[in-house]
C-alpha cells in the first residue's frame, strides 16, 4: 500500500470513528449531569490571607514558575514569556525561572518520519515554541530549567527535546538545561542548591506510567536528596517542582466551570480512563508517594503546573494517624504535616491554556487567568507573588 493510499485509509478510519463518537456522544449528551461550577475569573483570596507589602530587605534568591507554555510564539515573541524575562534580567545571578512542563504542545518535540531527513515548516514552528521559552535565559542571562509534562511524554520519548536543549546552551552560550535527565538512564529526581533554596526537579509523567519498581527507586532517590539537602543545607527552602500538582480545584480535580469540556472528559472517559486526572490510580500513587516523602521537618513547597490557573494552597490536613501521634507527642507537629508545607500551581503561561477554577478548604489563592508565579527567599522567610501577563501583581503573601 502507498503512503498516500495509507493516509487516505487513516482519513476514512477517522473518519468512521468522528460519526460514532458523534452517536455515543448524542446520546449521552441526553444523559449528561455533570455539576457545572463557577470559576474564580477575578483572584479569589480566603479571608484569613493578607496580602503584604514588599519586604524591604533584599532576597537571597529569586524563583520564577511558569507552566504549560508549550504554545507560545517565538516571532512575535509571547508576551508573558517576555514579561518572566524582563524581570529575571533584573537580578539574573540571582534567579532562576524553572518551565513547568508541556513545554511543547501537543504532542511534544516533533519526530522525523522515515523518510525525513530534515524537519518541514510545522515541525520547525513547533520547536520554535521550546525556543521561545528557552529565549527567557537567552536575553535575560538567568539560569532556566525545563521539566517534562505529559505533552512531551506524548512523542514517546523526551531525548530529543532535551538534547535540543542541551544544544541550545552549547551554541547560544544560555545557562538552560532539561532536568531531569540523563541520556539512557531513568529519570530520577536531581537537585540544585542555590543560596537560600535548593530546587528538586521531578518527572511526574514518568512516575505516574512506570512500573512500581521504577517508582520505589525514584521515590528512594527523592528521599536520600531530601536527606542529604536536610543535613548539608540545613537552612535552605526546598522547593520541589513537577508538572502534576498534588492538589487542584480545575478540570483534572473534576472541578467543571465548562459544560462542553465536562462532556468531552465524560466522552473520553467512556473509552479510556483519564490517566491525567488526579482520582485515577497512578496518579493516586504519585500524590501518596510525594506526600511521604515530602512529610519532613522542613520549610518545603511544591511547584508543578498541568491545570492551567494559578493556585495556592496550604499543606493537607493530617490523617487520624498523624493526629493521634501529635496526642502524644506536640512537639513532633511541624515534622507531622502531611507533605509539603505549601502547594503552588502556575500552570497558565499562556491564554490558549486557561481554564476555570474554584477553590476548596485549603486554598489560599485562585485565579483563572495567563500568568506565573515568583518566589522570593529572604532571610526572614518567602514570599510568592501572583503577576498577571500584564505585568499586574495579583496577590503576595508570606510563605511561612
Amino acid at each position: 500500500m502507498t503512503i498516500k493510499a495509507l493516509k487516505g485509509f487513516l482519513y476514512l478510519l477517522l473518519a468512521l470513528i468522528a460519526v460514532v463518537l458523534s452517536i455515543v456522544g448524542t446520546a449521552w449528551a441526553l444523559t449528561f449531569q455533570h455539576e457545572i461550577n463557577q470559576s474564580h475569573d477575578t483572584p479569589y483570596v480566603r479571608d484569613d490571607i493578607l496580602s503584604i507589602d514588599q519586604p524591604k530587605s533584599e532576597a537571597l534568591w529569586e524563583v520564577l514558575l511558569l507552566g504549560d507554555a508549550g504554545d507560545s510564539t517565538l516571532v512575535p515573541w509571547h508576551q508573558t514569556l517576555a514579561l518572566a524575562s524582563e524581570m529575571a534580567a533584573k537580578r539574573p545571578d540571582q534567579t532562576s525561572v524553572v518551565m513547568l512542563g508541556d513545554n511543547i504542545y501537543f504532542f511534544g518535540y516533533p519526530n522525523l518520519d522515515e523518510e525525513q531527513t530534515e524537519y518541514d515548516q510545522e515541525q520547525l514552528e513547533l520547536i520554535d515554541r521550546l525556543n521561545a521559552q528557552l529565549q527567557v535565559s537567552k536575553r535575560s542571562k538567568a539560569e532556566l530549567f525545563l521539566v517534562p509534562g505529559n505533552h512531551d511524554w506524548y512523542a514517546e520519548q523526551v531525548d530529543t527535546q532535551a538534547e535540543h536543549v542541551s544544544a541550545y546552551a552549547r551554541v547560544q552560550g544560555a545557562p538552560v538545561s532539561f532536568q531531569p535527565w540523563v541520556k539512557d538512564q531513568q529519570p530520577l529526581p536531581e537537585v540544585v542548591h542555590r543560596a537560600g533554596v535548593s530546587i528538586i526537579f521531578l518527572d511526574t509523567q514518568w512516575l505516574i506510567t512506570t512500573d512500581q519498581i521504577g517508582f520505589d527507586l525514584a521515590m528512594d532517590r527523592l528521599e536520600q536528596i531530601l536527606t542529604s539537602t536536610l543535613t548539608q543545607h540545613p537552612d535552605n527552602l526546598i522547593l520541589a517542582t513537577g508538572h502534576h500538582p498534588i492538589q487542584t480545584m480545575g478540570p483534572h480535580a473534576q472541578f467543571y466551570t465548562n459544560r462542553s469540556y465536562a462532556f468531552f472528559m465524560e466522552l473520553v472517559g467512556l473509552f479510556s480512563e483519564p490517566d491525567q486526572d488526579i482520582h485515577n490510580p497512578p496518579y493516586q500513587r504519585l500524590i501518596t508517594g510525594l506526600n511521604d516523602a515530602f512529610t519532613v521537618d522542613a520549610n518545603l513547597i511544591y511547584a508543578a503546573g498541568h491545570e492551567h490557573s494559578l493556585q495556592i494552597f496550604e499543606a493537607l490536613s493530617p490523617t487520624f494517624e498523624m493526629e493521634a501521634a501529635l496526642v502524644a507527642e506536640p512537639s513532633a507537629a511541624k515534622a507531622l504535616t502531611l507533605g509539603a508545607d505549601y502547594q503552588l500551581v502556575s500552570g497558565a503561561a499562556h491564554h490558549k491554556k486557561v481554564s476555570g477554577v474554584g477553590h476548596n478548604d485549603n486554598t489560599l489563592f485562585a485565579v483563572a487567568t495567563e500568568g506565573f508565579m515568583k518566589l522570593s527567599i529572604y532571610p526572614e522567610g518567602t514570599t510568592v507573588e501572583v503577576i498577571s501577563s500584564r505585568g499586574e501583581l495579583l496577590h503576595r503573601q508570606w510563605l511561612r
